[in-house]
């Protein structure tokens, strides 16, 4: 009997100490503002003519519809690539093809792998923009002008562990409106280093967009929409609870991370959590805090218990495919909100990626969505916004 007491204290020690190594390996992992480090293998390369093409696995995300783009494993510039279509190859059968439309892909093809992501680009000059540098609170933003000065703005801001280039691919369709687009970065965006802080997942970020908004309206601004792509969306609500103006028109929230308790529980699961488990640990994040990181109240963060979120008119664009942040987070909040909120599904879409899989459903919902806003478009042309990308 004596010799059992040890084993029922060290298992009681090891009960106790559970939920602080878990909360403290989640509030890592959520926090976590650095680029991802998922890379693709090439399958294989080849040159048809005067076009090169890359093949990968065909059962990857390098299937995924629309344009991507690819990075060297080492880095390196970006290489835009054409929409997926089959191929062969003549060792391993079936593969995913892809045209290389801009950059020169030598440094993938060398070293045999490289990151995907759904960018187009990295500067407004890429999807001929003529743009303004600017630094807001010792911060970089792009401002791309209204091309018929209207005073309408839009501030995009881009999702966790990412930069402004993000947001880059949606601006077209607003611009098409004459609108003014104004790019932020804030304190943990990658425009700042490779090796960002910790995100606070907007409690602090907020008040960088906030910043941003004041600019605008300094600027010319009558009436602002914001865009929020994933985190971006939680940084854009919590700005405009913050800082309730009349000013603000609307809200785009693109594959929106809103109910945080929801997504880590959701991915908790997906890694084989039990159920009860993976509800439970969201809630252990604040046990062990690294000094000067903020206490994360699941409560106070927009969207997550609903009972904040204002009656700005909101717009929500989601995939079906997106496995970081679930779909039914956005039908349910859309479903349960007191006010009209504008849904638009994009099916086989992946986390952010739904203006790649779908441009023209993108540039037709994002302005009927301003019209029925009553804002005024200074022109709308029919141009496709994918052609405009140089």
């Amino acid at each position: 009997m004596s010799r059992a007491k040890p084993s029922v204290l060290a298992l009681g020690v090891a009960a106790a100490c559970l939920p602080i190594l878990a909360g403290s390996l989640i509030r890592a992992k959520v926090t976590d503002a650095g680029p991802g480090r998922r890379l693709v293998r090439l399958r294989g390369h080849r040159r048809i003519g005067d076009q090169e093409y890359l093949d990968f696995d065909p059962d990857g995300f390098a299937a995924h519809p629309g344009r991507l783009s690819m990075r060297a494993a080492s880095g390196g510039e970006l290489v835009v690539l054409g929409p997926a279509a089959g191929g062969t190859s003549p060792a391993a059968g079936a593969v995913v093809r892809r045209m290389v439309e801009r950059g020169s892909a030598s440094h993938i093809i060398r070293e045999g792998k490289g990151q995907l992501s759904g960018h187009l680009g990295e500067t407004p000059a890429d999807f001929g923009f003529a743009a303004e540098e600017l630094m807001i609170r010792g911060l970089p933003a792009w401002v791309i002008p209204s091309s018929a000065h209207s005073t309408v703005w839009v501030i995009h801001v881009h999702g966790l562990g990412s930069s402004r280039s993000q947001c880059l691919r949606g601006v077209a369709a607003f611009a098409a409106l004459g609108y003014t687009c104004l790019l932020p970065s804030y304190r943990t965006s990658l425009d700042l280093s490779p090796t960002p802080a910790r995100s606070h997942l907007g409690v602090s970020e907020w008040k960088d967009i906030e910043a941003a908004r004041r600019y605008a309206l300094e600027h010319g601004a009558s009436r602002i929409l914001f865009v929020g792509w994933s985190l971006g969306a939680s940084i854009v609500l919590r700005t405009i609870e913050q800082c309730r103006a009349e000013s603000t028109a609307g809200v785009l929230l693109v594959s929106p991370a809103l109910d945080w308790p929801a997504i880590i529980t959701a991915q908790l699961q997906r890694a084989g959590c039990p159920g009860f488990l993976a509800r439970l640990l969201p809630h252990t994040v604040n046990l062990v805090r690294p000094r000067g990181e903020p206490i994360i109240r699941w409560r106070e963060m927009p969207g997550t218990f609903m009972h904040k979120h204002s009656s700005i008119p909101t717009m929500i664009f989601h995939g079906t495919e997106d496995h970081s942040v679930p779909v039914e987070l956005s039908r349910a909040f859309a479903s349960r909100e007191s006010h009209p909120v504008g849904f638009v599904e994009f099916e086989d879409s992946h986390h952010t990626l739904e203006f790649n899989s779908a441009p023209q459903l993108w540039k037709k919902s994002v302005q009927a969505w301003c019209r029925s806003l009553g804002l005024e478009a200074a022109h709308e042309d029919s141009t496709d916004p994918v052609s405009e990308a140089k």
